[in-house]
């Protein structure tokens, strides 16, 4: 092939075909020598499918096929389907409630005045990028400008690193360049109020975001979360809550910043309603988990038990609470707490039993900063203060008369999310402040917009059934008919894909191959299916072959004798809640089981165990090698499974066999009797490293 032209989609389907072959990941100079192709080549092929998923990095220089090819390969028979991965403006739409329960009137702006055609140029005036909530109302902006290529022109953006003088000086630069409007995150200082001033005098738009300055003759629009909500309503739920008598703790982020200034202001006034709420004590903190535990651990030792909730104005130290209580040894007995924004309060509330009440201060604002700032340029009437929605997030079970969730705490924490995920976002699911990039699409050109097209059509499959109509693939991809057409050939052709009857395309069975590979258990799958062909022919029941996919316990293969409703593949479960799903992680590191268990609701069996209990009950029954049990998929059903280990000693997956009640002892026979080789399925890491481009050399 020396020599050779390949296009982008040939290096595609070369880099795939390698790779179903070497599962465990290939070094990137291997796969340039093997291809014959340059490794810049080779490189525009690697990162577009690093970034989507389709494949992974396990280490510096060397890549593997991606868990993505797993969801495609079971996605032909899945029961329902994930939403598509094309990010999404989320959480930005529809008022707040503060302008819908408003009792007074909205001050509206008309900015026909400043109306003009597209695209535009934005400036972008940065104030501090101090924590985690700033990177993500940074990403928002440069997320929405991305998404609006049609409208903006271009996005600059100056960055003051909490020096007021430096953002003076940016703010008269964006004026000198001749910006059409303005976004400003300013730090609180008079500093800013002269250059402010100027630009609103030469007729530049101003957009605040966060934080206002001065009064709003510095600018002409204010986009904000809505902070007395954020403040009052989980006090009242904290009020509530403890029966409307008790000692409460506030924790204040820092009383001179002006939204945590309200919310602590809104919370004052709830709890001064209450005779028997005593504050015993407020302290200050730094924002931070760390400032967190520090200022609580002292708390404790000061008051103990005379604390009965904790009133956080963020989860950023909210988190740091929780932790500093289990640290003093009340794991399953921590107050009630308040708080949100950071990942990592809803997965402690979760993990330690802890009951909780938040409303995400949202980075999102960012995003509806550039889309303000889009409708002062197309001249339309807005609010004068825009408040951005954000949803109250409860403990499920934990409503009280006045305060209902719009969503439980358990449905709104992110488990494939690290700790440190700042929520509110609105960039859609996929979103990874870690490797956040924008732009690439719109930079893409020739061979590598048919990659990413080739790659927006897996995507489109992965989402829906592995199948599409040629005319849905049409307006998915955006693309002409006979550029498709000219595209789906050699997908087809090499058995990524396959043509189906009445114009329709389905993922094809060299996607499948990909889809064990990935995940390690392309032999054990090869082994599996005549084992499940003869299982559910001599049981007349259903047999299915069961790996952990992620969080969930997910069926990866499925046989069912006539008459008999089969397991369906693709379907994925808490592993808490079907017996193949506790064979998988029985022999799991604690902390890793108890995450895994803690991550979604327990059935309602198990509700009455504490985490310790469940975790031996658990362990217990993968004990056995052959466990079994009655009712566990319906009250005439019985299913009875067997771990298959992996050249480790380590449980692979499992073999479940779903049969009637009164069939469930011949089904743990013919289980027993299997002549299962030792060594039944590749080993791949269990929790492989965050993938950016930075890995590759």
């Amino acid at each position: 092939m020396a020599g050779v032209h390949q296009s982008g989609v040939e290096v595609l389907l070369g880099v795939v075909d390698r790779l179903i072959e070497t599962p465990g990941g290939a070094a990137v100079a291997v796969l340039a020598e093997d291809l014959a192709v340059p490794r810049s080549s080779l490189y525009a092929v690697l990162r577009p499918m690093l970034a989507a998923g389709w494949l992974e990095a396990p280490r510096r220089g060397a890549v593997r096929l991606g868990a993505a090819w797993f969801d495609l390969a079971v996605a032909l028979e899945a029961e329902s389907q994930a939403a598509p991965s094309r990010p999404r403006l989320r959480g930005t739409t529809g008022p707040a409630r503060s302008f819908l329960w408003n009792p007074g009137f909205t001050e509206l702006v008309d900015a026909a005045p400043f109306a003009r055609q597209p695209p535009h140029v934005l400036g972008f005036s940065n104030g501090s990028r101090a924590n985690l909530w700033r990177q993500g109302l940074i990403h928002g902006v440069q997320f929405a400008a991305a998404e609006q290529a049609d409208r903006v022109a271009a996005l600059r953006i100056a960055h003051a690193d909490d020096d007021p003088a430096a953002q003076a000086r940016d703010i008269d630069a964006f004026l000198a360049m001749g910006v059409d409007a303005l976004i400003v995150s300013p730090l609180e200082t008079e500093a800013l109020l002269p250059p402010l001033a100027r630009a609103c005098a030469a007729g530049l738009p101003v957009v605040m975001v966060d934080r206002l300055l001065g009064d709003t003759a510095h600018s002409l629009v204010q986009v904000a979360g809505p902070d007395t909500a954020i403040g009052r309503l989980p006090a009242q739920w904290l009020v509530e809550t403890l029966g409307g008598r008790g000692g409460l703790v506030m924790m204040v982020g820092d009383p001179e910043i002006g939204p945590l200034l309200r919310r602590a202001r809104a919370a004052r006034e709830v709890f001064a309603l209450a005779p028997g709420i005593r504050i015993l004590d407020t302290v200050c903190t730094e924002l931070t988990v760390a400032a967190g535990r520090r200022a609580m651990a002292a708390l404790i030792g000061r008051w103990g038990d005379a604390i009965d909730g904790i009133w956080c104005d963020s989860g950023l130290h909210g988190a740091g609470s929780i932790q500093a209580w289990v640290d003093a040894g009340r794991d399953g007995r921590v107050p009630p707490h308040t708080g949100g924004d950071q990942n990592a309060v809803y997965q402690l509330a979760i993990l330690h039993g802890v009951k909780l009440a938040a409303m995400d201060f949202p980075p999102a604002m960012g995003i509806r900063a550039v889309e303000a700032a889009l409708d002062i340029l197309a001249g339309r009437t807005l609010p004068r203060r825009i408040e951005v929605h954000t949803p109250l997030v409860i403990s499920r079970g934990c409503e009280t008369a006045s305060v209902r969730a719009d969503i439980f705490v358990e449905d709104h924490v992110r488990w494939d999310r690290p700790p440190s995920l700042v929520l509110g976002h609105g960039m859609g699911e996929d979103y990874d402040p870690t490797t956040f990039a924008v732009g690439k699409r719109a930079a893409a050109e020739g061979g590598a917009r048919s990659i990413l097209r080739t790659l927006d059509i897996l995507v489109w499959l992965k989402a829906h059934g592995g199948e599409a109509g040629i005319a849905d693939l049409l307006e998915a991809v955006a693309m002409p008919r006979s550029s498709l057409h000219d595209l789906l050939g050699p997908l087809a052709g090499q058995g990524l894909l396959q043509r189906g009857g009445r114009g329709r395309i389905r993922a094809g069975p060299r996607a499948r191959a990909a889809g064990f590979a990935a995940i390690g258990i392309a032999d054990l799958a090869a082994m599996a299916e005549p084992i499940l062909d003869r299982l559910a022919r001599s049981t007349g029941g259903a047999a299915a072959l069961a790996v952990l996919h992620g969080e969930r316990c997910t069926i990866a293969l499925g046989r069912a004798a006539p008459g008999m409703p089969p397991i369906a593949v693709g379907c994925r479960t808490p592993v808490n809640w079907t017996l193949a799903g506790r064979l998988l992680v029985a022999e799991l590191p604690e902390r890793r089981m108890r995450w895994l268990l803690a991550a979604h609701a327990r059935p309602r069996r198990d509700a009455s165990l504490t985490l310790p209990e469940l975790v031996a009950a658990i362990r217990a029954q993968g004990g056995q090698r052959v466990a079994a049990l009655a009712g566990e998929a319906g009250p005439d059903l019985g299913e009875a499974a067997r771990p298959i280990r992996g050249a480790d000693g380590q449980v692979r997956a499992v073999l479940l066999l779903r049969v009637p009640a009164t069939d469930l002892p011949a089904a743990r026979a013919a289980l027993e009797s299997l002549d299962l080789p030792d060594t039944a399925a590749s080993v791949l890491p269990t929790d492989p490293p965050p993938v950016t481009e930075a890995v590759l050399p």
